[in-house]
């Protein structure tokens, strides 16, 4: 049924698009410097950290301690009580917003020191405290009283603006902060993550967001410069595959992740990677945290007096050098085009041999709405309040109360009831409006039948390829293997089916795998992370087209499983009339010529 020939004719594409990818790789732009002698602003660390430990301890979203030291903050900022800071004007921003706890009121602390000239650098800081408060989550609030500290001496040129935000989990004061700055002329936002652990994990200039845009690399640079030349801490590159991951299926969970979103370039200075520091971090040595305040007064300066660094964008980094977004885009198409050509050409057959192709896009279809119904239900649970915690953004290892557990069972319930009840009555209801000679059509082991799976993946394809060419990759593997479905003496084998249908949903799997790796997530907390997706950090029509994707996986399963059946049942049936298999055709009696080509 799939013509080979056309596959491979059309890889001559794929190879051009390989070549067009290569050559695309373009330079890394020149991190800023400012080379400016920041002072003795940042000696005091300790000090501000132990006093504003000692006076708010219990410091969770909404909490006295969280609104004491937002109070706090703001005074401090506003120059009051001899902080030494000057020139900063102080507003807060109180909105009701969804925490671990429940819904509570949380406040921004936002100082503004205007510049000369046009922009903004934004510096945010998170002022929670996890269940088990420590010490190391404090050090960033303080670093920002001591750059605020440094640069009330300071001309600017561009304003400077310090945010100290609340609901750390599930970031719902940066995004409340996000979209109060959506249009405005904002060059950079600095999120400032634990710094002062001990332990060094993963790149210390985070760029990932909650989208499919990351920050771009001028600021990368300038952060990561800033870091090593100051504090001795190298940014650590995160590998090809992890970057695709990033961005083919984004689960930022620091608050550098609503900004993107908006159209703000913004990234995560932390020791720990994105991945929060948690409990009673031990602490690193005693002149780091001030070392790090140097360089971010360093990269502020930078970013003031340098160029715009421009909007968040897509890109690889790969040997040192940025692959843009239009050769992935280029590429990833290359690669869907040689299905696409043969599951066009092997759709004409299944026609010109009477098959009802319609018949048969519907059977696909019927094995994916079982799957679109269940996130219909979960976003229905989530808009209804069913659930106890509804974040903004994402999050690792939500503690799954009564209602994620009961919304966790609708979800399983509806999917199991659509796959196994609705789905076959829609299947023989459809059966019954067909016409009387075709009411019982060929089995799903037939050719039209993977025909069909591979015109929806087809389009699945070309639509998450629009919206994310990263996410349209990880169709690649499926798209390609699960068109030889077709091929009756492919499936009709046990290993090679069971080998197609692993490899094509591969993909998925590693990707679940490096995020459980990269957040230490048990295979619970991983679902439980999964469950507060849709409607939250990932859209509705994202999570919608994942669904598709596992429907189309049943399908291919279904599919795979009824074919090996009757495969079985063909080989067991032994040969009883000696037909066709010795008969040479005409001309082997004598008499008539033989209708063999010499």
């Amino acid at each position: 049924m799939v013509d080979p020939r056309i596959y491979r004719a059309c890889m001559v594409v794929v190879a051009f698009a390989v070549i067009v990818f290569g050559f695309s790789l373009q330079r890394r732009p020149a991190p800023l410097s400012a080379r400016l002698a920041p002072g003795q602003f940042f000696a005091s660390l300790q000090s501000t950290e132990s006093t504003m430990a000692a006076r708010y301890p219990r410091r969770s979203p909404g909490s006295p301690g969280d609104q004491g030291l937002a109070g706090y903050m703001a005074r401090q900022l506003a120059g009051e009580n001899a902080s030494g800071i000057s020139g900063f004007s102080v507003q807060t921003d109180r909105f009701k917003a969804a925490t671990p706890s429940g819904p509570a009121t949380l406040e921004n602390v936002i100082a503004t020191k205007p510049g000369l000239g046009s922009g903004t650098i934004v510096v945010v800081s998170d002022r929670n405290a996890p269940a088990v408060p420590g010490r190391a989550e404090l050090y960033s609030s303080a670093l920002m009283l001591g750059l605020a500290q440094a640069l009330s001496a300071e001309t600017l040129s561009r304003s400077v603006t310090l945010v100290s935000t609340s609901g750390q989990v599930g970031v719902a004061g940066a995004t409340q902060l996000a979209r109060s700055l959506a249009g405005q002329p904002v060059d950079a936002v600095i999120v400032l993550g634990n710094l002062a652990g001990a332990v060094v994990h993963g790149p210390v200039v985070v760029p990932w967001s909650g989208t499919d845009q990351l920050a771009p690399p001028l600021l990368v640079g300038t952060l990561a410069n800033a870091v090593g030349s100051q504090a001795g801490v190298a940014n650590v590159a995160t590998g090809l595959a992890g970057q695709v991951a990033r961005m083919a299926f984004p689960l930022a969970i620091t608050e550098q992740a609503p900004f993107a979103g908006q159209g703000l370039p913004a990234a995560l200075v932390s020791l720990s990677g994105d991945r929060p520091a948690a409990g009673r971090v031990a602490l690193g040595p005693a002149g780091r945290p001030a070392a790090l305040g140097t360089a971010l007064l360093d990269a502020v300066n930078a970013l003031d007096r340098g160029p715009a660094v421009g909007p968040p964008g897509s890109y690889l980094t790969l040997s040192g050098q940025l692959v843009p977004l239009w050769a992935v885009r280029l590429l990833v198409l290359a690669l869907i085009l040689p299905v696409l050509a043969v599951t066009v050409d092997a759709a004409a057959r299944v026609r010109r041999r009477g098959h009802m192709l319609t018949r048969w896009l519907a059977w696909v279809l019927a094995g994916v709405a079982p799957f679109v119904i269940g996130v219909l239900v979960l976003l229905a649970a989530r808009a209804s309040g069913a659930l106890s915690f509804t974040p903004a953004g994402a999050v690792a290892a939500p503690t799954l109360s009564g209602g994620e557990l009961t919304t966790l069972i609708l979800v399983a319930a509806a999917v199991a009831v659509s796959f196994l009840i609705l789905r076959p009555l829609f299947l023989r209801l459809l059966a019954r409006s067909l016409p009387e000679g075709r009411r019982r059509p060929e089995s799903p082991a037939a050719d039209a039948a993977a025909v069909a799976l591979s015109t929806v993946l087809c389009a699945l394809s070309v639509v998450v390829w629009s919206a994310n060419p990263f996410a349209a990759l990880l169709l690649v593997p499926a798209l390609h293997l699960w068109v030889w479905l077709a091929q009756p003496e492919v499936r009709s084998r046990r290993w090679p089916v069971a080998l197609l249908l692993l490899i094509g949903s591969l993909p998925a799997l590693l990707i679940l795998f490096y995020y459980a790796n990269a957040y230490g997530l048990s295979p619970l907390a991983l679902v439980g992370s999964l469950l507060l997706l849709p409607g939250g950090a990932m859209s509705a029509g994202a999570a919608l087209y994942w669904a598709v994707a596992v429907g189309c996986l049943a399908s291919a399963t279904i599919l795979s499983l009824r074919a090996l059946r009757a495969g079985a049942v063909t080989a067991a049936t032994p040969i009883s009339v000696r037909g066709p298999a010795t008969y040479a055709g005409p001309g082997s009696l004598g008499g008539t010529g033989s209708a063999l080509r010499r």
